[in-house]
C-alpha cells in the first residue's frame, strides 16, 4: 500500500526529525518503519537501517583474502544464481560489479565471525541490504543482523532453525485451532514457510520495494517477527486451505505459492502481525514451541540488542511502557501519530529489554522478559 503523496510527505518529515535529534531518536525510527508505509523509500532507509541496527557510527573494513574461506565456493554458486534479485536494465558489467560486491559481503562476513555458518538463502537478504545502502555500508549492518536476528539460522545444524519453525503453531493456535487441527490432520508440518523465514521473504515475494518495506518492520521488531508475519499469511489463506482435501501434497503446494502472490496485502498483514505480537508476545508461546531449548537460543537474548536504552534517559523509556504516568501537552500530536499507536505498543514489547537497564538505573529491579521468554529461569 502507498502512502498518499502527503501524508508520505508528512512521514519523511518525521523520519528526518528523528533523526536530527540529538540523540538520534531511535524508538520514534522504529514507529515510524512499523506504522502503514513503512520508511517510504530506499533513500530514507539509507538513514534509517544503521541507526536501528546501531551501526551508524561503525567503521569495518572488509577483510583481506576472502576468496580462501572454505565457503567461498558455494556462496559464488548462490551468487551466480541470484540474477532474478538484480534491478531491470543493469549492463553485463554492472551485473558482474553487484555479483562481486554480493560474494565479497558475504564473505566479509564469515570471515569476520568463523562460528557463523552459511546458508543458502542468507545471499537474498546480504543482496537486500546491497541494493539498498551500497557495498560499504552494508557490511556493518549485515555483520549485526547475522550475529543478532539471523543468528539462529547460522549454526552449524538446523535444530535451532527448526525451533523456530516450531513457534508458528502455537501462533496459529490461537488464532484458529480449526485450521491447526486440519493441518495437523495432513502432517503438512512447518518447513513450507522455511525459505520464508531464512530469507525475511526476499526469496518469494516478488515485488523489490515490498522486500524493503518487510524489512522496515522487521529490523524495528523482536527477531520473531518474521513468525508471526508467516501466521498471518497463512490465516489470511485458511478457507483456500480447509477448502480441499486433507491431503499433505495439496496444503504444502498451496502454501508454498501463497507468498509468492504479486498482490499479497502486505500493510494488513504487518498490522496484524503488530497486533498478534501485542496480544501473545513470544513469552505466551516459548513454552510450548521450545520446552527443552531454555536459554541457548539468540532469540532469548535479545535484550542485548534492544539497544534503544542507549539512546534514551530512563525515564523515556519508562514513560513509553507506562510504568511513569506522562502528561500529554497541547499540541502534541504530530500529523501521523494515530498510526503510531499500534507501532508503539509492538516497538515496547518488543524492546523491554531495554527497560532492564532503565528499571535498574531508576530502581534497582532486574528486568522480568528475559526470565518470561523460556519461563525457566
Amino acid at each position: 500500500m502507498l502512502l498518499e503523496p502527503s501524508k508520505a510527505k508528512a512521514k519523511l518529515k518525521e523520519v528526518n526529525k528523528a533523526l536530527n535529534k540529538n540523540p538520534v531518536d531511535v524508538a520514534a525510527l522504529r514507529k515510524l518503519c512499523i506504522s502503514p508505509g513503512g520508511l517510504i523509500c530506499s533513500e530514507a532507509r539509507q538513514k534509517v537501517w544503521p541507526h536501528l541496527l546501531d551501526v551508524a557510527e561503525s567503521k569495518i573494513g572488509y577483510p583481506l583474502d576472502l576468496r580462501r574461506h572454505k565457503e567461498c565456493r558455494q556462496v559464488i554458486l548462490d551468487v551466480d544464481r541470484s540474477g532474478k534479485r538484480f534491478p531491470d536494465g543493469l549492463s553485463d558489467v554492472e551485473k558482474e560489479e553487484l555479483q562481486e560486491n554480493l560474494t565479497d559481503l558475504i564473505l566479509g562476513v564469515l570471515t569476520i565471525h568463523p562460528e557463523l555458518h552459511y546458508y543458502q538463502g542468507y545471499h537474498d537478504i546480504c543482496i537486500t541490504f546491497l541494493l539498498v545502502c551500497g557495498a560499504e555500508a552494508s557490511l556493518a549492518m549485515v555483520e549485526k543482523i547475522s550475529t543478532h536476528h539471523l543468528r539462529d539460522f547460522m549454526d552449524p545444524t538446523m535444530d535451532s532453525t527448526t525451533h523456530i519453525l516450531n513457534y508458528l503453531i502455537p501462533i496459529l493456535k490461537m488464532a484458529n485451532p480449526k485450521l491447526v487441527e486440519y493441518m495437523e490432520k495432513s502432517e503438512v508440518g512447518t518447513i513450507f514457510a522455511l525459505s520464508w523465514l531464512i530469507t525475511w521473504y526476499s526469496y518469494v515475494v516478488p515485488d523489490q520495494r515490498d522486500i524493503e518495506r518487510l524489512y522496515d518492520f522487521f529490523l524495528s521488531c523482536h527477531p520473531l517477527m518474521p513468525v508471526y508475519f508467516a501466521a498471518q499469511i497463512v490465516l489470511d489463506n485458511a478457507d483456500k486451505i480447509l477448502d480441499g482435501p486433507c491431503e499433505m501434497a495439496r496444503i504444502y503446494q498451496l502454501l508454498l505459492q501463497i507468498a509468492r502472490k504479486p498482490n499479497l496485502p502486505l500493510e494488513i498483514l504487518i498490522q496484524r502481525s503488530s497486533d498478534f505480537y501485542i496480544q501473545f508476545p513470544p513469552s505466551s508461546l516459548a513454552h510450548d514451541a521450545a520446552e527443552f531449548y531454555k536459554n541457548n537460543l539468540a532469540i532469548s537474548t535479545f535484550c542485548d540488542h534492544a539497544l534503544v536504552a542507549k539512546h534514551e534517559a530512563p525515564d523515556v523509556v519508562l514513560k513509553r511502557m507506562g510504568l511513569v504516568e506522562v502528561k500529554k501537552e497541547e499540541n502534541e500530536e504530530s500529523p501521523i501519530e494515530g498510526s503510531w499507536k499500534r507501532a508503539s505498543k509492538t516497538v515496547a514489547i518488543a524492546l523491554s529489554g531495554a527497560v532492564g537497564a532503565a528499571l535498574l538505573a531508576v530502581g534497582g529491579r532486574a528486568a522480568e522478559w528475559v526470565p518470561q521468554l523460556f519461563g525457566y529461569l
